[in-house]
């Protein structure tokens, strides 16, 4: 028999580990779930199943559910026991990093891609944030990933949002400026980067081949103030983790 606990939105949360191993068991049980939900006056119904139970997920759409979120190894669906009842909207970005880096002799840390194509013959250095990476964690890994500088972070300077991006979401680039702890060039992810340089700011802003879009960014981590890292962990105690720039 499948156990279930509330959510937030008048909604049941089928317990991954009461569902049977049986198709027909699981088929039988979900019917008398969704009766009983409309029974008690409920809003939907969440179901989270393995990529090994193909058979229990070819079932439950049969039986109404839909496809919410996706993963490599796991997936859950809803199904709306009022009809129009409100969900949760699934994952609607990627994220990614750049990094603002200035030296003490007034040089910008640029890389090249092995494969790209954006209108910068180099740019800066980032990438994509990673499951529950704090910001300040992703782009300083990036940074070191890229270029093998060690930097610290000190405040973010931009956010662009993009539609459509990869696999149809959108996009957030955040872009941030750091701090140079290390001078000396080391690309750590040599698959990815095919060369990293300091250049000069001077020939950074002449230069024809640099984006507009990447000048107008360092212009403003040259110029803002931006806004700064705050500690607010103590508000937040029941999250992993929390950054809140201000």
């Amino acid at each position: 028999m499948l156990k279930v606990k509330e959510d937030l939105y008048n909604g049941l949360i089928i317990e991954t580990d009461s569902i049977e191993d049986s198709v027909d068991e699981f088929k039988a049980s979900l019917i008398v779930l969704q009766k009983e939900a409309k029974e008690e006056g409920k809003n939907l119904l969440w179901l989270e199943l393995a990529s090994q139970q193909g058979q229990h997920i070819a079932l439950a759409l049969e039986l109404g559910f839909e496809f919410h979120n996706c993963e490599a190894k796991r997936t859950t669906l809803t199904y709306q026991v009022k009809k129009d009842a409100y969900i949760p909207v699934s994952p609607s970005h990627t994220i990614g990093v750049g990094a603002v880096v200035i030296n003490d002799e007034n040089e910008l840390l640029m890389v090249r891609d092995r494969i790209h194509n954006n209108h910068s013959i180099y740019k800066l250095p980032g990438g994509m944030v990673e499951h529950a990476d704090k910001l300040s964690d992703g782009v300083i890994r990036e940074v070191w990933e890229e270029t093998g500088i060690e930097a610290k972070l000190i405040k973010m300077v931009s956010v662009l949002n993009s539609y459509p991006y990869r696999f149809n979401k959108s996009n957030m680039y955040i872009v941030f400026q750091l701090e140079a702890l290390t001078t000396e060039i080391n690309v750590i992810d040599t698959h990815e980067i095919e060369e990293a340089i300091w250049m000069p700011l001077e020939e950074f802003f002449l230069h024809e081949e640099m984006s507009m879009f990447q000048k107008t960014l360092v212009y403003s981590a040259l110029e803002n103030e931006g806004l700064n890292l705050l500690e607010n962990d103590k508000f937040f105690s029941s999250k992993q983790h929390v950054e809140v720039y201000g």
